[in-house]
C-alpha cells in the first residue's frame, strides 16, 4: 500500500469523541452571544437563546456537556406553560427541571462523535416548535415515546 501524504487519517478527536473545548468552539461560531457558565476540562455549561420559528418567542436554554456523561438541555428563566388538557410537560426527562428529551441514549441517536451545534441545538429548537403546537390542543406531534399512555385528556 502506497502512503499518500495528502490523505489524512480520521482525526483522533472524532474517533474518541469531540473535546469539550472543540464542541464549545463550534457552538460559539453559530451562537457568539452564548454565556459560558462553567468550563472545566471535559465539560461545560452554557446558556443561549434559540427561536424555533420567526413567529415563535425566544427561549433561553442551558446546555450541559460532559464528554463522558453526555449532554443535557434545559429551558431556563421561565416556567413553560402546560396545555389546558394536560398536567405535565410532554417529552421531558424532568418536568420540574424542564430537561428536554431530545434523543434516546440507548439507541445511539446522539454520541460524543457528533457535534452539539449540528444535532442537539437543532433538536432543542424542534422540540420547542412541537411544544408550541402542543400548547394548542395537548397533542404531542414531535414523535418519541408515548408518555401519556396512562393519562386521560381532561
Amino acid at each position: 500500500m502506497v502512503k499518500n501524504k495528502y490523505i489524512k487519517k480520521p482525526h483522533k478527536a472524532i474517533k474518541n469523541g469531540f473535546s469539550a473545548s472543540f464542541q464549545l468552539k463550534k457552538i460559539k461560531e453559530s451562537f457568539p452571544n452564548l454565556i459560558k457558565e462553567k468550563v472545566k476540562g471535559n465539560s461545560f455549561s452554557i446558556s443561549l437563546k434559540i427561536q424555533p420559528t420567526p413567529f415563535s418567542k425566544s427561549y433561553n436554554i442551558r446546555i450541559q456537556y460532559d464528554k463522558f456523561l453526555g449532554v443535557k438541555v434545559y429551558v431556563i428563566g421561565e416556567d413553560l406553560e402546560i396545555a389546558e388538557n394536560r398536567s405535565k410537560l410532554p417529552h421531558v426527562y424532568s418536568h420540574e427541571k424542564q430537561e428536554l428529551c431530545l434523543y434516546s441514549p440507548g439507541k445511539n441517536e446522539w454520541t460524543r462523535e457528533k457535534l452539539i451545534v449540528a444535532t442537539i441545538i437543532p433538536w432543542a429548537s424542534e422540540w420547542l416548535f412541537f411544544y408550541e403546537l402542543w400548547l394548542t390542543n395537548g397533542e404531542w406531534l414531535g414523535g418519541g415515546h408515548d408518555e401519556y399512555s396512562n393519562e386521560q385528556i381532561k
